[in-house]
């Protein structure tokens, strides 16, 4: 009965000591300078719909200024497609800031 009780000692020491240890190696979340937040590179997009079927979208880069129009039909199988390339107006509009 006393080898049980040591065993179940031991092992409590054992999860004590475990848990100081893991909790001071840990990195402190109160330091800012360490954290990585996440780069958005290539630009970033403003998508709003301008037709109430959800056929048309414009598209703004923000990093650019470049804003396009895109649509979708069952003629295109219901894939974005640049809406320069149905009747090959430039319909691609920059904005300068």
């Amino acid at each position: 009965m006393k080898f049980l009780n040591d065993f179940k000692n031991l092992f409590a020491i054992l999860g004590v000591v475990s848990i100081i240890f893991w909790t001071c190696s840990a990195e402190s979340s109160s330091d800012d300078s360490s954290s990585n937040l996440p780069q958005i590179t290539g630009g970033t997009y403003q998508v709003e719909h301008i037709s109430d079927s959800g056929n048309q979208i414009v598209v703004l880069n923000t990093e650019s200024g470049v804003m396009k129009t895109y649509y979708r039909s069952q003629s295109t199988s219901y894939i974005w497609t640049d809406y320069n390339d149905f009747d090959g107006i430039d319909r691609t509009i920059t904005f300068t800031h």
